[in-house]
């Protein structure tokens, strides 16, 4: 009898109530805004989402690349600049360098009023 190595991936479990909100911290690959939408690059670095990339979550303060930045997949954010004219109730998406957009493919969330967003990834 021959022993015979297989690959076995063993995943753990691990209940969102003993992550403090589902925080999760990763290293900027980029500038990050706070507030921003966050996606994962192939190095497992956060960077800026974008309407083509899976988003992860949001940003919850700004970090300057190569810090680590804290990502929050369930939360409100608010728009403090330029109105985004959002009907509330509507879908929410991913849109270009990690801001949110009222049409796209990876929603985000719905909108709350014209510039509040609920997230929920």
């Amino acid at each position: 009898m021959q022993n015979v190595a297989y690959n076995v991936v063993l995943y753990r479990y691990i209940n969102s109530a003993n992550l403090s909100g589902s925080i999760v911290n990763l290293i900027a690959a980029v500038d990050i805004p706070e507030g921003s939408v966050i996606s994962i690059n192939s190095s497992g670095q956060a960077i800026l989402a974008t309407a083509s990339n899976v988003p992860a979550g949001v940003a919850r303060h700004s970090r300057k690349a190569g810090t680590t930045v804290a990502i929050e997949g369930n939360c409100i954010v608010e728009n403090t600049g330029t109105t985004l004219g959002l009907t509330p109730g509507a879908a929410v998406y991913a849109g270009a360098a990690g801001i949110v957009s009222g049409t796209g493919t990876n929603k985000v969330g719905f909108a709350l009023t014209a510039n509040r967003i609920k997230i929920s990834i």
